[in-house]
């Protein structure tokens, strides 16, 4: 039999105004669990409870939230996962102030769906249920809630009781599938521990699964833990998945570690930060003047950390106004782009406004900077635009498909196709095909181009006499911008475009000629004719620099320059000979080979009146440029 779906829905509204006991009424459960709630008759914590409905597809699981002011970042905490909500409202008491924060956190939540409940409608007369209906539909009006059932309900009598669970099963056929990244992500609402089990944390999947013995990383802390077993509707489970309420057993880790507000998530898949980059909504209920730099409460996924907001538009924002932000937090927390968040005023507490991250781990902004309002605006865009605005940030530095999927929080074949389309229009440049893809913007792409084109333009001009320059060089430059795989792709491109020359080695420049400084030609003049006049009896270049008196770098410098230009031959380390004395032994040995068919270091060296050292080179660099092959202690014709 298949998993059911979960659909959680959440209680919202004023203190005593009947939350609990309407749960309690739809499941027989009461979700107030803990002593000093039932003494005080009073939710201080999160309840969760499940209600059961035989014939029904999916699973109804109910978040039962404080209504006391002191205990809004509780009741923001449960908002944060919820699929729908049940706005309870006491009929002998109307819209209260509770009622009022709770519903404009539910919006700035983006709750889409949910019901009213007229509670303690047994205390009330037919006709002020009616007033208070109407009353209700004009503060609903133009929200997600305008047009939902108002249904009059007592806990006491059960009046009610059945229409609420018919729209509740009716709501949850509306309920639209998570998107799913397909990395796990579970913000933590609830830590305790079982005896002879241990520790066990409790949340909402938000996206990805979790299977037994899975290792998940806790953020921001970084704690690296391990799935000992899973529990969902109070059942033991070898998995759980997206939108499912669920209970993780952990091993070997203690409770005090443990806390609401951290996220259970896939290992390395989320990155601690105290800078967020969002779109700030305020309340026009707020009515004042919110200033850049004001401390402030930011409630996020579960937890609630203190923030400075840095008004990145202007100076102030107005009530009602939207604008983006950066929140610099004094803790670290996580987020992903599209999270909803709400924010509530430092002291006296009160709910100002929310909005969404664009950006889940942002660099320090300059205000009022163009560039960066513009960037930010490209986030809030399509996931085309939201792509390719993370390859602008990233420069020279490649990116795979898979990472850019967990930074945006997305799925990663959406984001795959996002790529795809950038690519074909022209805006990312595949690097790597392997591993999902690496991929460039095509604007670092072709500044790398160019800046490689520029660091062989200015060696040339450094060493005009050169005709090559070392591939190892321009490799060190490169890669102080990139990394290794972009270097090998665009030389290999600028190849292809011949703009630039392959040898060996080596790097040309297309249309550079070498040619020697006037000072530095008579130098090379003079080391030729040493090397001319020597013959097979060539001197060790240390000793040529030595009789020329010449700096050593200069000296290096040159003989590289005439190497490179054929003039010189480097045939070991230590033999160096004049061009016209290597094609002197080429003859020679061509010549040995066609009468003889081989020859071996012995009978060169009597030939040539020379030592073993020079024979032993001049044949090994033959055989090295394939000109012969060595066949035991012969070389013969290639």
């Amino acid at each position: 039999m298949p998993e059911k779906e979960h659909v959680i829905v959440g209680t919202a509204g004023h203190i005593d105004h009947g939350k609990s006991s309407l749960v309690k009424a739809l499941t027989g459960i009461d979700p107030d669990t803990l002593p000093e709630e039932k003494e005080r008759g009073l939710t201080i914590e999160l309840g969760f409870v499940f209600l059961e409905a035989p014939g029904y597809e999916k699973q109804i699981v109910f978040i039962d939230v404080p209504g006391h002011e002191k205990f809004i970042k509780t009741m923001a905490a449960g908002a944060s996962s919820i699929d729908a909500v049940i706005l309870v409202i006491a009929a002998d008491e109307g819209i209260c102030v509770q009622t009022r924060e709770h519903f404009d956190i539910l919006q700035l939540l983006g709750v889409d769906l949910g019901m009213v409940a007229l509670t303690k409608a047994d205390l009330v007369s037919p006709d002020q249920i009616l007033e208070l209906t109407f009353k209700i539909k004009d503060f609903v009006k133009g929200t997600f809630l305008e047009g939902a059932p108002i249904v009059p309900v007592s806990s006491v009598t059960r009046q009610g009781i059945d229409e609420i669970k018919a729209a509740l099963i009716t709501l949850g056929r509306r309920v639209k599938k998570r998107p799913d990244s397909g990395v796990l992500r579970m913000p933590i609402d609830r830590v305790f521990s079982i005896h002879g089990f241990g520790t066990v944390i409790a949340g909402t999947i938000l996206s990805g699964e979790v299977r037994v013995g899975d290792a998940l990383e806790i953020y921001p802390e970084g704690l690296e833990v391990r799935v000992r077993g899973i529990q969902v509707h109070n059942e033991k489970k070898e998995y759980s998945s997206l939108g499912k309420r669920t209970a993780i057993n952990l091993q070997d880790v203690k409770k005090e570690l443990l806390r609401r507000g951290q996220c259970a998530a896939a290992p390395k898949s989320l990155k601690p930060t105290i800078r967020l980059d969002a779109r700030l909504n305020l309340l026009k209920s707020y009515g004042q003047e919110l200033r850049n730099r004001e401390r402030i409460r930011l409630n996020i996924g579960t937890d609630e950390v203190i923030a400075r907001l840095v008004l990145l538009e202007k100076g102030s924002a107005q009530p009602g106004e939207s604008s983006l932000a950066q929140f610099i937090c004094e803790a670290s927390t996580v987020a992903l782009p599209g999270d909803r968040f709400v924010v509530r005023s430092f002291s006296p507490l009160m709910t100002i406004g929310g909005g969404i991250i664009l950006e889940g781990a942002a660099e320090k902004h300059k205000r009022e900077d163009s560039q960066v309002i513009e960037a930010l605006k490209k986030l809030e865009g399509s996931l085309r635009e939201f792509v390719e605005q993370i390859f602008i940030e990233a420069g020279c530095r490649p990116r795979r498909a898979q990472d850019v999927a967990i930074r945006a929080g997305k799925n990663a074949s959406e984001v795959k196709e996002a790529i795809e389309e950038l690519q074909s229009q022209g805006k990312l440049v595949q690097v790597a095909a392997e591993q999902d893809g690496m991929y460039i913007h095509h604007g670092a792409y072709a500044k790398l181009s160019e800046n490689l084109l520029s660091a062989a333009r200015e060696y040339f001009e450094t060493y005009p006499h050169r005709l090559f320059m070392p591939v190892a060089d321009l490799r060190s430059h490169f890669l102080k911008m990139s990394d290794a795989l972009v270097f090998k792709v665009v030389l290999e491109d600028l190849f292809r475009k011949k703009l630039l020359l392959k040898k060996e080695a080596g790097v040309g420049l297309v249309g550079h000629e070498a040619k020697f400084r006037p000072r530095d030609q008579e130098a090379a003049d003079r080391i030729e004719r040493i090397y001319r006049s020597a013959r097979y009896e060539s001197p060790l270049e240390e000793e040529v620099e030595k009789q020329l008196d010449l700096k050593p770098a200069l000296f290096k410098s040159i003989v590289g320059s005439l190497i490179q230009q054929g003039n010189l031959v480097r045939l070991s380390a230590k033999v160096t000979y004049h061009r016209d004395t290597v094609e002197a032994a080429r003859t020679l040995v061509l010549n040995h080979l066609q009468k003889h068919k081989s020859i071996g270091i012995a009978e060169l060296r009597d030939r040539l009146r020379i030592s073993r050292k020079y024979g032993q080179a001049i044949l090994e660099y033959f055989d090295r440029i394939g000109l012969t092959k060595r066949i035991e202690d012969r070389h013969v014709l290639r």
